[in-house]
């Protein structure tokens, strides 16, 4: 029986020449990633990545002195164990709420991996699920803040290479958000599918008037117009229309997607599973939106390890959607880090057949990103500091 002999992250940041993308959440002035290791007895690695936070190097501190010395020593089959065992000690009493879910994030992720390589399967296989090509949306840290002819521009290279749906960013305030998703509707008609990302900007004053933009565009969903507590606004909104509302990268665990399905607030689940709890939580996460006959269509961090466990999410359970590609300029983490990634051919994805999550990592290019503390997002007024 292979024990679990080590579990370590590590903090790599690529800066940016000033900001790469302007959207919802601010400027983003570099990408960091998490990488996570859980080494096994008998050596084997399994890699997993946790959301960096706005804090890397505090997520990186918590599973390092928090959650590894929890796990060492235990049956690296267990996944199902660790989790609960984190969960009980630290996340439920004195946890660091949101930070030990994304660090356990991470760990979770690599004992999927690691597992699948012990056992010589895919991911998606040891979930119960079978492989599966699947349509990826344009998206991650792409087609920001801009002026409309430019996102034409943008879009126009992408419908190229064959995605057939996109999303747009807006709460840059209402008559912005609505000429945006006009302008593109009408450019590329209704051939082209248009979610739209409010990254949680809207209020419930504005309920009205997004519902309109949103209606007219035909928009294939709104995704967090609001804070992520607000339950409430959500739930009003969901009345208001019928343009279908999405939301769940910034709910952790379970129990806030419960929350979420209770009060009808939302249409599409969107868990991220290097914030929400890893594999083992999401794919609870999703069959909870299944009871509920709902679809899911999984948030993508930073890397091409969250890119691999999205997929094989996506290939194991009943109801998933689409996934969300990173269309980026630059991200080395989501090219390079992995000799053999995962990539979109004329806008769709598939899992690699190799075990666990079937990548195959280079640690060495990881020496040119040394950490950098911080945020990757920073608002608009401090850009020039940055």
């Amino acid at each position: 029986m292979a024990t679990i002999e080590q579990i370590y992250a590590t903090v790599h940041s690529c800066q940016f020449d000033g900001v790469a993308v302007t959207q919802g959440v601010g400027n983003m002035v570099k990408r960091d990633l998490v990488l996570v290791r859980v080494v096994a007895s008998d050596g084997t690695v399994g890699y997993g990545e946790a959301h960096m936070g706005l804090n890397p190097t505090a997520i990186a501190e918590v599973i390092n002195h928090s959650i590894a010395p929890q796990l060492v020593g235990r049956d690296s089959h267990d996944v199902e164990g660790c989790w609960q065992a984190v969960y009980r000690h630290q996340i439920v009493t004195h946890g660091l709420g949101a930070g030990s879910v994304i660090a356990m994030s991470g760990v979770d992720i690599a004992l999927w991996d690691l597992r699948g390589k012990l056992l010589g399967l895919p991911v998606y296989k040891l979930m119960g699920g079978s492989k599966k090509r699947l349509r990826a949306y344009a998206g991650g840290m792409g087609l920001g803040w801009q002026p409309d002819t430019d996102l034409e521009r943008e879009i126009g290279k992408l419908v190229d290479q064959g995605y057939t749906a996109v999303k747009l960013r807006i709460g840059q305030g209402i008559g912005p958000d609505s000429s945006k998703v006009r302008h593109i509707r009408k450019v590329f008609g209704d051939t082209l599918d248009i979610a739209v990302d409010a990254a949680t900007r809207y209020t419930q004053s504005d309920i009205a008037a997004v519902t309109r933009f949103c209606e007219d565009g035909q928009v294939l969903w709104l995704e967090e117009p609001f804070a992520p507590d607000d339950l409430h606004a959500y739930a009003e909104l969901r009345q208001a229309t019928q343009v279908p509302i999405a939301a769940g990268e910034n709910h952790f665990t379970k129990h806030a997607f419960r929350d979420l399905l209770e009060r009808r607030a939302i249409t599409i689940l969107q868990p991220d599973s290097a914030k929400a709890g890893g594999l083992t939580e999401t794919k609870k996460i999703a069959d909870m939106g299944a009871a509920w006959h709902l679809q899911v269509a999984p948030h993508t961090s930073q890397s091409v390890i969250g890119t691999a466990a999205n997929v094989h999410l996506l290939c194991a359970i009943s109801n998933g959607l689409i996934y969300e590609a990173d269309i980026s300029a630059r991200n080395p983490w989501r090219d390079d880090l992995a000799t053999n990634p995962l990539k979109v051919e004329k806008g769709f994805i598939e899992p690699n057949d190799l075990p666990g999550l079937g990548l195959e990592i280079d640690e060495a290019m990881l020496e040119a990103y040394p950490a950098i503390p911080g945020a990757s997002y920073v608002p608009p007024a401090r850009t020039a500091a940055a």
